[in-house]
């Protein structure tokens, strides 16, 4: 069930914030130091278990917040202070569905499996949630001697509450580094559970997951061929026009999409026990920059494949592209800035941002009045602080003449209205050779 707002005090960059989110889609953008990834790690605090957002993003003892969802056709409250206290979230989980967060660096690695940890391997387990959970851990268990270690998380998989052991038992996910490790071993394990349990529902996520990835990779169709080995242990292999490769051989960008994709939809599908419904249930997933190495064809993509493959899916996702917005719906872009003042606020786009260019959404939803290069912007501002002087001395009117000939006109007032101009008679043209029934009568 979505949420529908977040206020919290006393974290980043904020003395006190609060956001209204849009059921499906919430993008996070605005200059650095303004709190994105702030305000994602205070939505993965609150929603995500097991989850440690960094204690240094706290500013005071004194740090709160409180949540709206829907549920059950009826708006709830929850608050409490941070760091949170699972009980007082806990009592949304089921309500919420499955949630995920996906953290902003995602680093690839030339891991290999050394088998399935079907049954418990916690020994393996270890290794695995120590590497990828790092800092996250709370201080007290990371200093754990191994045998003691061990004893740790076999009782944190054996939790009184069954929901939180539920979501325990899944694919974790910290505030800070995650590696391609998790996923790898994760395909390894599912691929030979699908056959050892003969759940072939099970391997089909593996094909879901890597088939939405192909969506996303635009041009660039990828498969799942299964699990192969080599000397250093297992591997998933994937099909792609490069030929049949190991994951780590993938490219940055085909990673990062597969290792996103893949880190939501498996958790997701073992929370429903791998239902052929799962994806129908509702679900929050968190990612901190979401465009991370993918080239602006696939930025455009990845948020649309997203929703439509997941209908009651709430994204939460921060980014600086201008090609992360197009097309998004009004009230679904979170736009953060500073004041005069130096206070970090938020306002959300009043209009939809379909059909826009990229330099549009920078100028007119980023603030970037010259999208170009630093020079010419340079040339650009001293071009409009000469033309507001009333008089001109020669030397200025000589500079005057020289900047014009460096700066396009169409740059000073922005290409829109050109760009809008030659789509307007090509349109004409178009409607001269084609029948449009919605065409005006002549006279209109």
């Amino acid at each position: 069930m979505p949420i529908e707002t977040l206020r919290f005090t006393d974290a980043g960059p904020f003395d006190e914030i609060e956001f209204d989110f849009d059921a499906h889609v919430n993008v996070l953008t605005g200059p650095n130091t303004t709190g994105k990834s702030t305000a994602l790690w205070v939505l993965g605090e609150l929603l995500v278990y097991p989850f440690t957002m960094p204690s240094r993003m706290l500013r005071s003892d004194q740090a709160s917040w409180a949540i709206e969802y829907h549920s059950s056709g009826n708006s709830k409250m929850l608050n409490g202070s941070l760091p949170v206290s699972t009980p007082d979230v806990s009592v949304a989980y089921e309500e919420l569905g499955y949630t995920c967060f996906v953290p902003a660096q995602r680093q690839s690695s030339n891991f290999r499996s050394p088998g399935p940890t079907v049954g418990e391997n916690l020994e393996l387990l270890a290794d695995q949630e120590i590497a990828s959970l790092s800092q996250s851990l709370p201080e007290i268990v990371r200093e754990l001697d191994r045998p003691t270690f061990l004893q740790w998380l076999r009782a944190s998989r054996l939790s009184d509450d069954p929901e939180l052991a539920k979501r325990r038992a899944l694919m974790l996910s910290g505030a800070s580094l995650a590696t391609d490790e998790a996923v790898i071993q994760k395909i390894v394990d599912l691929d030979y559970e699908q056959h050892r349990a003969k759940r072939p529902e099970i391997g089909q996520v593996i094909d879901h997951i890597v088939s939405i990835a192909s969506e996303v990779t635009e041009g660039f169709p990828v498969s799942f061929i299964g699990v192969d080995k080599d000397d250093a242990g297992l591997f998933p292999k994937i099909k792609t026009p490069s030929g049949d490769l190991p994951f780590d051989r993938l490219s940055q960008g085909t990673q990062s999409v597969i290792h996103c994709i893949a880190r939501f939809i498996f958790g997701h599908a073992e929370y429903h026990d791998f239902s052929k419904e799962f994806a129908s249930e509702p679900a929050i997933l968190i990612i901190d920059e979401i465009d991370a190495h993918l080239h602006p064809s696939w930025q455009r993509q990845i948020i649309p494949t997203l929703t439509r493959h997941f209908e009651n899916l709430q994204i939460f996702c921060s980014t600086h592209s201008p090609l992360m917005l197009a097309g998004l719906e009004r009230g679904q872009v979170q736009l953060l800035n500073r004041n005069e003042q130096g206070r970090v606020e938020v306002s959300t786009n009043e209009t939809d941002i379909v059909g826009w260019t990229s330099d549009e959404i920078l100028r007119n939803v980023l603030g970037i009045r010259h999208p170009t290069d630093a020079e010419t912007v340079r040339r650009v501002n001293r071009l409009d602080e000469l033309d507001r002087k009333e008089e001109l001395s020669e030397e200025q009117k000589t500079e005057v003449q020289a900047l014009r000939q460096a700066v396009s006109e169409d740059l000073r007032r922005g290409p829109g209205s050109a760009i809008v101009a030659q789509f307007t008679e090509e349109l004409r043209k178009a409607r001269g050779r084609i029948p449009f029934e919605s065409d005006p009568p002549e006279d209109s």
